[in-house]
């Protein structure tokens, strides 16, 4: 189906709401589901039933939405006693009979994100219940919301297929949406069927944060935007970033910055008066000199037409409008006083100019050509020389370009000595501070490109940006940025030295460890225990590299399967004969519990478990990835 095209139909065309009913059936009990007149859809929330859709039978297990049109056969059959679904019935008021049909069209979809959705069908449903005219509009009104999500997250699975970046990504969208109401990580997992402990290990591999962390560090940022742009009170900043209590503010502020919020304030704004900060001109108005709620301060925003509850948040425009004109007042800055030859500044074209051109200045010539990457097509340095990378340093160090900027968890990573020149551009990355590193090209990956206010929009109005596929590979990653960069030879050169070293590690191994050998990699967290499989913690090293085999639960419930989280009872049946244990910091307790099960393992009896730095093994960038197979090699070679 061309989604594209049925979403532009839906923005063009006059709905009705017909209908919209609410089931919770004992099993065995059908639905009466009256078809009536017009399209439907059916959002199964709780348990499975087998559903005839046109013919085509369907086993649904919520979530679970189906759409179908007007003259279609249904027939719904719970499988179990838990089950629930709305069924929502409309009509479209359509311009042409090509319109009509493609309301018609049957088609299913599993959301990743029921709860968004859900709650959207109950306050439809608690409406339309009620008599009133009124009721019955706040029910219409709340039909194409849903539409929306509905469509927005079709749209989003088959634009993106890593589900798990999705989730990341659609949890850093509600959090710089609903930062300052009451977030818990348990109420983010339930949102996208996951247990916490999931969640958080997705946002750790992906942004270098747990959500919560992720949370308390967006809010910090909307503080210290405040502090600068408003003469708002502290109690007021903290209330209006998710706070109630301002002496925990205070302190959680003063733990992130190394100054109270009055301290920012005061060392901040005596810089402003000297330096140029373009920041200032977005100074808001909207926080009044007395003290409101949460609620009173939306209904002023609302009432003063500023839009956007979450007051800190721009408007893509605007910001997008903003960043544009600091960039053009840099290069006008850099420009001044130069001798600028108009007729040298306009673009030429090279020798290649499908792929290639080349924009000449007074004083240089810098070689472009297009790049096509996750957000479509961009106009790049053919030889980048200040490049912003979010997750990437390792790649762009290993081919010799050590980036101007990145985030602070890639910072962290304790296998890179060389930091010297890298600036800490934060988390969520801060738009000010890449900007003020005038960088020629931004690296991100679809995580950070939504951490960053203002969205990949923002980062394209300072300097061309990218978005690629985090492949935690640090062969296919080597590759990707040998194109990026335009150093495919470079690139072409240590894949080829890398392989060489996995096939002189692999003999060097092959005396100390049987055929039959099986290995395994355990996580201890403070209140999770992790199987790794063959990605990242030392994984890829073991069984990709080195051939060495997995155990039996972890090659076919890990590698082949999802099975990422275990409880402590299963242990022994997913540890080999040897094992490799990574102790989170913190887990010391934890640990205690886990030993035991450890010991009664084939690896724990033979005395084969062998402790690795979660922090060192965290990382799969090739700089991080060559100095684990060192220590690995090294452990299987020391202990016989």
């Amino acid at each position: 189906m061309d989604w594209e095209a049925h979403i532009e139909r839906w923005s063009r065309t006059a709905v009705r709401l017909l209908e919209i009913r609410h089931y919770r059936v004992a099993y065995g009990i059908v639905p009466d589901l009256d078809l009536g007149q017009g399209s439907f859809f059916i959002v199964i929330t709780h348990g499975k039933a087998r559903v005839n859709l046109s013919g085509e039978v369907y086993q649904a297990q919520a979530p679970y939405i189906l759409h179908g049109g007007e003259g279609d056969e249904l027939s719904l059959h719970p499988l179990d006693q838990d089950f629930a679904c709305y069924f929502i019935q409309y009509t479209p008021f359509c311009a042409s009979l090509e319109d009509a049909q493609s309301f018609r069209i049957p088609y299913v979809f599993t959301p990743y994100a029921l709860l968004a959705i859900q709650e959207k069908c109950d306050t439809m449903f608690r409406s339309w219940q009620q008599s009133s005219p009124m009721d019955k509009l706040q029910a219409q009104s709340t039909f194409l919301p849903f539409v929306y999500e509905v469509l927005r997250q079709i749209q989003t699975s088959t634009n993106q297929e890593n589900s798990r970046t999705t989730i990341v990504t659609e949890t850093i969208n509600y959090i710089h949406t609903n930062y300052n109401e009451s977030i818990t990580a348990e109420e983010l997992a339930r949102r996208y069927h996951c247990s916490t402990s999931y969640l958080s290990r997705l946002f750790k591999n992906q942004i270098g944060l747990g959500p919560i962390e992720y949370l308390i560090h967006v809010r910090i940022h909307k503080s210290k935007q405040l502090l600068l742009r408003t003469e708002a009170r502290i109690q007021e900043i903290a209330s209006n970033v998710g706070y109630a209590d301002v002496y925990y503010f205070s302190r959680l502020f003063k733990k992130h910055t190394g100054l109270s919020p009055l301290q920012f304030r005061a060392e901040h704004q005596q810089t402003d008066q000297v330096q140029y900060n373009p920041l200032r001109w977005l100074e808001s108005s909207i926080v009044s000199p007395n003290a409101y709620s949460h609620n009173e301060n939306e209904t002023y925003y609302q009432l003063n037409g500023e839009g956007d509850t979450s007051m800190f948040r721009f408007s893509r425009p605007t910001f997008g409008a903003m960043m544009l004109l600091c960039t053009s007042l840099l290069l006008s800055a850099c420009q001044t006083g130069s001798t600028t030859d108009t007729a040298a500044s306009q673009p030429t074209t090279s020798s290649e100019p499908s792929t290639t051109t080349a924009t000449s200045t007074d004083s240089n010539t810098i070689e472009t050509r297009m790049y096509t990457h996750l957000k479509g097509e961009t106009e790049i340095p053919v030889h980048p020389q200040r490049v912003v990378s979010f997750y990437h340093m390792g790649e762009l160090m290993t081919l010799g370009v050590k980036p101007v900027g990145t985030t602070t968890y890639i910072l962290d990573n304790p296998l890179i000595d060389d930091l010297s020149g890298i600036e800490d551009v934060g988390v969520p990355p801060d738009a000010e501070k890449i900007l003020s590193l005038n960088p020629d090209l931004i690296v991100t990956t679809a995580a950070f490109a939504e951490a960053v206010e203002g969205g990949y929009d923002a980062l394209s109005q300072i300097a061309p940006t990218i978005v690629v596929e985090q492949y935690n590979d640090p062969i296919k990653d080597v590759e990707m940025f040998g194109d990026i960069l335009g150093k495919q030879e470079e690139a072409k050169q240590w894949n080829e030295q890398f392989a060489a070293k996995i096939a002189e590690y692999k003999e060097k191994v092959s005396p100390y460890v049987s055929d039959d050998e099986t290995f395994s990699i355990l996580n201890v967290r403070p209140d999770a225990l992790f199987v790794y499989g063959d990605t990242n913690m030392g994984g890829n090293i073991i069984y990709k590299y080195l051939g060495l085999k997995p155990a039996a639960k972890v090659e076919t419930d890990v590698i082949q399967g999802e099975t990422w989280e275990i409880s402590a009872e299963v242990v022994p049946e997913y540890i080999g004969d040897r094992l490799f244990l990574a102790v989170t910091e913190g887990s010391e307790e934890h640990l205690k519990d886990v030993q035991k099960l450890i010991q009664q393992s084939p690896a724990g009896k033979a005395g084969k478990v062998y402790s690795i730095d979660f922090d060192k093994f965290l990382m799969s960038d090739p700089i991080s990835v060559e100095k684990q197979l060192d220590i690995v090699v090294d452990i299987l070679t020391e202990n016989k």
